[in-house]
């Protein structure tokens, strides 16, 4: 009875197989991250930057992943300063509406090769934020 149980066991891990592989290879396929033309052409140093930016310790606990490019992309928008609270606040621009930057995104001091300000998102949730050398 044993070697029965055994066979039907091996049978259906064989047969499963070829689906564990497909799951597998199509998961590889969606996490493998590709460049936008603009940046495919940016020189390796800016290329290495975007590579290795990573979230901050708050904003990895948070999401619970750690690089910004891999799942984030670059947003392209319009940012704004208020500083009428005694700390620096940064807000982008979504939709037409200006939205605040959570504060534990923001890489205090950093800034991206270009100096400028940088926001990675995943669709509308913001994840890193890098702050334009020097401010707007």
């Amino acid at each position: 009875m044993a070697d029965i149980i055994s066979t039907r066991s091996g049978l259906r891990e064989l047969l499963l197989l070829p689906f564990a592989v497909v799951a597998f290879a199509t998961a590889a396929n969606e996490a493998r991250a590709t460049w936008k033309p603009d940046y495919a052409n940016a020189s390796p140093e800016v290329q290495a930057w975007y590579r290795n930016a990573q979230l901050t310790e708050a904003a990895q606990k948070r999401f619970g992943f750690k690089s910004c490019c891999a799942h984030s992309d670059v947003v392209k928008t319009e940012f704004r300063v208020d500083k009428a609270t005694n700390g620096d606040e940064w807000y982008w621009l979504n939709n037409g509406r200006w939205i605040q930057i959570p504060s534990d995104i923001i890489h205090w001091g950093e800034s991206a090769p270009d100096r400028q300000p940088t926001l990675f998102a995943i669709g509308n949730l913001p994840t890193c934020f890098y702050p334009g050398q020097g401010g707007l």
